[in-house]
């Protein structure tokens, strides 16, 4: 456990050594940017047909904002073990006085880490609507929450792909397939005629897990979930690694 923050530190700075993190939050605050111009103008509209405050739909009431997640969390880990596993130095590190766990879990929270900074930008929106009407702070904490937690989530997804292949644009496509499809899973619900089925598709289902978040409300059984599957993909990734040491 001690080599968790160190190694977390370093692949954090590698980080900011390659034109691809820029190119990610870049994208990141113009979708981000755009989404909220598109809300402030939607609901300032007498017409608009939009129900809530704009950071309740800001945060998972659009298209943009799962199609960043789902895109964006890819290329954040698809080097994380793939480059290293190319150039050799993944091996270096295993001989070294580490744990899998401890490389997983530092290589992860790095990830985590970086993708939580990407959405520190996006506070000058708080900002913005503050000083132009009150806002209810309840829905803007929980919706933060539900955003890193979801995106914990698909960064784990990510760094387990980049861990089955060398290849960084393979373990990306991978991802963003494999996010793809979980994603998806919430619209199965629309084909499913049983209670039963429905309910199973409902606890699976990312956009059910994340509407309370944007309403202000705290579910643990969303938290648990998120938790969960984070916990699973991690301990899938680190029997990866430690698979290949025997190779």
């Amino acid at each position: 456990m001690k080599f968790i923050p160190n190694l977390m530190a370093k692949e954090l700075r590698s980080y900011f050594y390659s034109p691809v993190a820029y190119v990610v939050i870049a994208g990141s605050l113009f979708i981000n940017g755009w989404t909220f111009w598109i809300m402030a103008n939607a609901l300032n509209t007498p017409t608009a047909q939009v129900t809530g405050s704009i950071m309740q739909v800001f945060f998972g009431g659009t298209f943009f904002f799962w199609f960043q997640m789902i895109l964006f969390a890819p290329v954040i880990t698809m080097r994380l073990f793939s480059e290293e596993a190319k150039t050799g130095t993944l091996e270096v590190l295993m001989t070294s006085p580490v744990t899998d766990f401890e490389v997983v879990v530092g290589k992860f929270l790095a990830a985590w880490t970086f993708y939580i900074v990407m959405w520190i930008p996006t506070f000058l929106y708080i900002v913005i609507l503050k000083k132009h009407a009150a806002i209810d702070m309840g829905p803007v904490f929980t919706g933060y929450m539900g955003t890193f937690l979801v995106g914990g989530f698909f960064l784990s997804i990510g760094l387990l792909m980049s861990s089955l292949t060398k290849n960084q644009i393979t373990a990306a496509v991978m991802g963003f397939v494999v996010s793809i499809g979980i994603f998806s899973v919430a619209f199965l619900a629309f084909f499913m005629n049983g209670a039963i089925a429905r309910d199973v598709i409902a606890y699976v289902s990312l956009l059910e897990h994340f509407e309370d978040f944007g309403k202000g409300l705290i579910d643990t059984r969303a938290i648990i979930f998120y938790g969960t599957m984070i916990t699973l993909n991690l301990f899938l990734t680190i029997r990866v690694v430690e698979a290949r040491k025997w190779k």
